[in-house]
Parts: C-alpha cells; sequence; structure tokens
C-alpha cells in the first residue's frame, strides 16, 4: 500500500469575514485530497512552518489542539488499515474519515433527508427551515460536530432579530433537531457528551387563532360581490370551507363534481390520505348551484382557480406550488373582503377556525367537542372529525347549522 501523508494548510480562497478555512491535505503518489477541519483563521494567525495557529488568534489553544486531535485521527485510522492491509486511497480515507474528522456536513444530509420525503408540502416546509438556516451560516459548510449549545442559542437569538416569532422559531429548532437526531442514530456523526438538544430547551406560545363568529360569516354570505370575478369566488369557497367541517384548502380547491355525490361531499384527504364523506347543508348546495352547468364532467374542478391544470403534467412539488399559489390569490380577495366587513384579516384557514369554534360552542358537547379542542391548535379537533362515525359527523353538523 503506497504511503499517504498528511499536512495541515491554510485555503486559498478567502471569506466574506476575511478569514480562510483550516484544511488537511492527504497525499498519495503525489496526488493530493483535501477535507476541511471546520475551523477558519485570519491569515496572519497561521503559522506555515509549524503549522500550527499563532497566539494572536483568541482561541489559538482550543484550535491547535483540534487539529492535532484531527492528525491523529487520520493517522490511527490509516495505521489500522495499513495493519489489515487494507487498500486506502485518499478518496476512500476522506470519505471514511470525514464523521470522524468533523463529521458530516449537515446541509449536505439534510438534503438527503429532505429529498426522501413523500409528502411535497412536509418537504417544502423543510426546505424552507434549511434554507433560513443556510442564509445565517452564509456558508454550505455546517458539520454536526459544529452544532452545540452557542450556536443553537445564537441561531434563536438570529431569528429573534429576523422577527420570528416564539412558534415559528419552535417549528424551526423541532426541524433541525429532528434532522440532527436521525444523522446520529444513523451513524453520520458521532456524539461526546450529552446532545446539546437535551440541554436546550424548546419554547412554544399558546396560539391565538383568527376565527370568526355566527354574524361575521353572515356578513361574507350577505356581501354584494359581481358574480364571476375571483373576489366572488374566494368568497365562495371560503363559505363551502366553513360548511364542510373546516375543509382544507388545499382539498377544496381541488374538489371535482366526481366527489359531489347527492347530499354529500365524499374526497380522499390530501394530508392525511384518509376517506372523508361529509354533509351538504342547503347553504352549501346554494353555493354549488352557481357553478353547476350542463354537460359537466366528473373530472371537472367545482371552483374555477385551477381550470385547465392537468395535474398530471406536474410534479408534485409543482402541483404543491399550484395549490399554494392558488391559495395565495384566494387570501388575498379574503383580505379584501374582510375590509369591506371591518374584520381584522381573514384567510382560507380561518374557516377551518371559525367552524371549530363555532361547533363548540353550540353543541356544548365537552365529550364530542371541547374535550376534541386543543386550545392553541385544531389538531386535536380534526382527530375527533376524522375518528368519528358519518352518523355523528352528521349529527354535529346539524348541532351547527340546524
Amino acid at each position: 500500500m503506497s504511503n499517504i501523508t498528511f499536512h495541515v494548510e491554510l485555503d486559498s480562497y478567502k471569506k466574506k469575514d476575511g478569514t480562510h478555512n483550516l484544511q488537511i491535505r492527504i497525499t498519495q503518489n503525489r496526488k493530493s485530497k483535501r477535507i476541511t477541519t471546520g475551523l477558519s483563521i485570519l491569515p496572519n494567525n497561521w503559522n506555515p512552518e509549524k503549522c500550527e495557529v499563532r497566539k494572536a488568534d483568541p482561541q489559538y489553544r482550543q484550535k491547535n489542539a483540534l487539529l492535532k486531535s484531527k492528525m491523529l485521527e487520520l493517522e490511527s485510522t490509516y495505521l489500522e488499515a495499513s495493519i489489515q492491509d487494507k487498500a486506502l486511497h485518499p478518496e476512500k480515507l476522506i470519505l471514511q474519515l470525514r464523521r470522524e474528522v468533523v463529521g458530516s456536513n449537515f446541509f449536505e444530509y439534510a438534503k438527503t433527508r429532505i429529498a426522501r420525503m413523500s409528502s411535497p408540502s412536509t418537504r417544502k416546509g423543510m426546505s424552507s427551515v434549511v434554507k433560513k438556516l443556510y442564509e445565517y451560516r452564509k456558508s454550505d459548510q455546517l458539520f454536526f460536530s459544529q452544532i452545540n449549545y452557542e450556536f443553537i442559542l445564537n441561531y434563536e437569538r438570529y431569528l429573534k432579530k429576523q422577527g420570528n416569532g416564539i412558534n415559528t422559531i419552535h417549528s424551526s429548532m423541532k426541524s433541525i433537531k429532528a434532522i440532527y437526531n436521525e444523522a446520529l442514530k444513523t451513524g453520520q456523526f458521532d456524539l461526546e457528551g450529552p446532545s446539546p438538544w437535551s440541554l436546550y430547551k424548546l419554547k412554544k406560545a399558546k396560539s391565538k387563532r383568527r376565527k370568526l363568529d355566527e354574524l361575521q360569516i353572515i356578513q361574507i354570505e350577505q356581501l354584494d360581490i359581481r358574480p364571476g370575478i375571483n373576489k366572488w369566488h374566494s368568497r365562495n369557497i371560503f363559505l363551502m370551507s366553513f360548511f364542510l367541517q373546516g375543509m382544507r384548502a388545499a382539498d377544496i380547491i381541488q374538489l371535482k363534481w366526481g366527489q359531489v355525490k347527492n347530499d354529500r361531499v365524499e374526497y380522499i384527504s390530501g394530508k392525511t390520505g384518509k376517506f372523508r364523506s361529509k354533509k351538504l347543508i342547503p347553504r352549501a348546495t346554494e353555493i354549488l348551484a352557481h357553478y353547476r352547468y350542463p354537460g359537466l364532467r366528473a373530472t371537472d374542478y367545482v371552483f374555477p382557480f385551477l381550470k385547465s391544470k392537468n395535474k398530471k403534467q406536474f410534479s408534485e412539488d409543482e402541483w404543491l406550488g399550484a395549490i399554494s399559489s392558488t391559495n395565495t390569490i384566494i387570501n388575498k380577495h379574503l383580505r379584501a373582503i374582510a375590509v369591506e366587513i371591518g374584520i381584522d384579516g381573514l384567510s382560507m384557514h380561518v374557516a377551518r377556525h371559525s367552524f371549530a369554534d363555532i361547533a363548540r360552542k353550540k353543541t356544548g358537547d365537552v365529550y364530542a367537542v371541547s374535550n376534541a379542542l386543543d386550545h392553541s391548535s385544531v389538531t386535536i379537533t380534526e382527530n375527533y372529525f376524522n375518528a368519528a362515525s358519518r352518523a355523528e359527523n352528521d349529527d354535529l353538523v346539524d348541532s351547527v347549522f340546524g
């Protein structure tokens, strides 16, 4: 096996903060490969003769100790392979030792993990979290060994300065923690001591969710809007979501006539993948009447927002983008409606919150509704409706709408 040498050197590339990365050069047969150490210093603070950080660097002791440690790990691994007479080339050595030197790159692992996720909405949400962290780092390298308690606290402070609320920060940190823990379990890096996430407490505040009362719903129904324009369609789809027990925006935007069967709407929930059967009340049937015309096909959309769009011609992520864009357009018109009737903000999600709140107040059934409602989220409400039988859901609809 050819001899391999290791040498610490300063990368020639100058970063935005004026520092250069410290890297280890692995040379065999006059061919070199380099692996970063995760450390960076000002060029004047590097002693190339002694291959060490000068005392001018405030953390020279820690950085020199870490460099020696990593060099020893490399040499030890190489020596072990030599004893076992295993072929070990620089490329293979870098792949094998990356975890030992600095651990895997968080961004690289996150990208792979996100690609494996089956839900396009989950991929989109997780990608947004990682992108935000990437913007904070201003670098495409973040090694798991660099994610310590101090790093987490600094990132939390950064998110606060950027105007992120407590729950947004909670969601971001929860996602990062999930990626970190999965990488740890799959052996992407080795952890010495307790996980930094065991020291960090995820904080979450009680959400104040926008919801309307029955009078405000009636005001929206009675608002004079010229038929056929997007504002009119937006009002109608909002009301349909409310009348169909807070049907999700993505589901009702994609609602087709084949899913409207007599006095019911039957569909597969896009989020849970479960079959749903919702009772149509007369007020909902009146809205549908505006969209019925001769020659309708089962594959035609009830509402015109996705007209001429064929889901089969889109990738999953592209289709999600089309749905999100449509929802944005609808919410824009709903905000205009909110101004006209004098309420603070309006969106498709408000239809869900409003139905849940009115249902809780009108039925007074603590077991069926109140215990199903979570004070900071409608998740438990959804779980109740999902688990309830068709007859139970119909009884609840009758109690709320009469």
